[in-house]
């Protein structure tokens, strides 16, 4: 059994590292560290309380690393791991595990491992970087026990939770799609704010599904440093005050308990897993594709679908044009975004942001949707389409998106005409980065997550950091702002079009 349990960690690891991808992502994170550990000649530093600068010895750049580690396990960790199991159907490997005496258990167990080992692999790397930034930018020396205690209390339970739920969320017929991905984000987000809410507050059941470390970390800051206000990663401090010198988390009083059921209380939910387990079995799988296709959102789509034929029935010119079309008619639920944001757009105007999140999701795999279904040979067969692939896709993405938010840009510019022009760079931006990065990716969710992550940012920031606000949600931003935004949208489409060149010329 634990022969079996090993062939398939290790299978799931080498498999994963050698690819191209991986690798940079590897190199991307651990380089995150020289950029979230300021020299605080900047006027910035890593971490500050109560607005005064904290040394950065080894408990405090370990821990506030490990916090920012944490969160990007938990937020990105789901999106590259969140594959095992499909990755295993796709390449036929899965059948072949099928007729062996492997169990179900067996099978569900070593993916979890597998995740376990991948994401601690990336984790080691990046604490390994951030220790370097002490050797670099420290002000005392590196004490490497201290360093990784902060990670060991941190970064574990986040780990253990997002490899557990991504193995549910694939075996789940239901949650295995993009719908799942979505669901994931919003689920993550409100699970976060609700415990750090509840540890607050003196809820102790809280800290025991505290899986990100979050809620203790601003309970440990609010026992030790009598105060709430806390800022980790890049921020400016209060060169008065003087420094404030920490010494890390300490889990006395029972909080190296609250740690360690918060790690392995994930575990018991892989049951879910193996009970919702296909196996390979190609009936299983063919019944779960009917019955995803009896499921509450192919109803909607199926209730949707009469309106949506005479739209899509229209002879419209133009490889653009048609692309988007085929958006509505392949998610006839489009139509009730349509209708849903209109009615928003008149009712809340303030509801923009909202409609914005729901066009990104729509669009998202509008660049990659013909590689996924593999008919991108039928589509380079097309005339000149072949070589304006990422133009073609950035102007169906567009165009979905005018569509889609039509009613706000028309209130826009009979109500708000000041806001007109950010309102359509923001839509542009959007168009292109899902343009850019479903081209690059070849799947739908890397720009989901990053552009959810970067949009749950906006929101809650509410127009106080004025370059963040890249559609005029708040205020009408400066020019500069919108030039900085078209030039990112430039700056991505002209990647884009360079990967899609090099893989036309292999």
């Amino acid at each position: 059994m634990i022969e079996r349990i090993g062939a398939i960690v290790r299978a799931d690891f080498l498999i994963r590292f050698r690819r191209l991808s991986t690798v940079v992502v590897f190199l991307l994170l651990s380089g995150f560290a020289y950029v979230w550990v300021p020299s605080p000649a900047t006027g910035r530093t890593l971490m500050q309380v109560n607005g005064a600068r904290v040394l950065y010895n080894s408990a405090a750049i370990g821990m506030a690393t490990a916090m920012l580690a944490s969160v990007f396990v938990g937020l990105f960790g789901f999106y590259v791991i969140s594959n095992a199991v499909r990755r295993d159907i796709d390449s036929r490997c899965g059948y072949v595990i099928a007729s062996t005496n492997m169990r179900t258990v067996e099978y569900i167990v070593g993916k979890f491992l597998g995740n376990v080992v991948f994401l601690s692999t990336f984790m080691g790397g990046y604490m390994g970087a951030s220790m370097c930034m002490l050797l670099v930018r420290g002000e005392a020396r590196l004490q490497p026990l201290i360093f990784m205690k902060q990670y060991a209390v941190l970064v574990p339970s986040a780990i253990v939770f997002v490899s557990v739920v991504a193995i549910v969320f694939e075996s789940i017929p239901l949650l295995s799609g993009r719908f799942g991905d979505v669901a994931y984000f919003v689920l993550y987000a409100l699970s976060l704010a609700m415990v750090v809410n509840m540890m607050m507050h003196g809820g102790a059941v809280a800290r025991y599904v505290d899986f990100s470390g979050f809620g203790y970390l601003m309970e440990q800051t609010q026992r030790n440093l009598h105060t709430q206000s806390l800022s980790i990663g890049s921020s400016p401090f209060d060169a008065s005050k003087p420094v404030l010198v920490i010494d890390g988390f300490n889990l006395g009083g029972g909080a190296w308990a609250t740690r360690l059921v918060s790690t392995l209380s994930p575990i018991p939910m892989l049951l879910i897993a193996v009970l919702f387990f296909h196996r390979f079995d190609p009936a299983r799988l063919r019944a779960a594709g009917a019955k995803g296709k009896r499921g509450w959102m192919r109803n909607i789509n199926a209730l949707a679908r009469p309106f949506v034929h005479p739209l899509a029935a229209i002879p419209v010119r133009g490889a653009a044009l048609k692309d988007a079309m085929m958006t509505f008619a392949s998610t006839p639920f489009t139509l009730f975004a349509l209708i849903g944001i209109t009615i928003a757009a008149i009712a809340n105007p303030a509801s923009l942001p909202i409609a914005f999140a729901i066009v990104a999701v729509f669009i998202a795999d509008v660049a990659s949707r013909d590689r996924r279904a593999g008919t991108t040979g039928l589509i380079y067969a097309a005339p000149r389409l072949r070589e304006r692939f990422v133009t073609w896709k950035l102007s169906s993405a567009a165009i979905v998106a005018l569509l889609l938010l039509i009613a706000p840009i028309l209130h826009t510019a009979v109500v708000q005409r000041a806001r007109l022009l950010p309102l359509i760079v923001g839509i542009l931006f959007v168009a292109a980065a899902a343009t850019s990065l479903g081209v690059i990716s070849g799947n739908p969710k890397t720009f989901i997550v990053l552009f959810l992550t970067f949009w749950y940012v906006v929101v809650n920031d509410k127009g106080a950091t004025k370059a963040l606000d890249f559609a005029g949600f708040f205020s009408t931003p400066a020019m500069g702002v919108m030039v900085m935004y078209a030039g990112i949208a430039i700056g991505m489409l002209a990647m884009a079009e360079v990967v899609h060149r090099m893989r036309l010329q292999e």
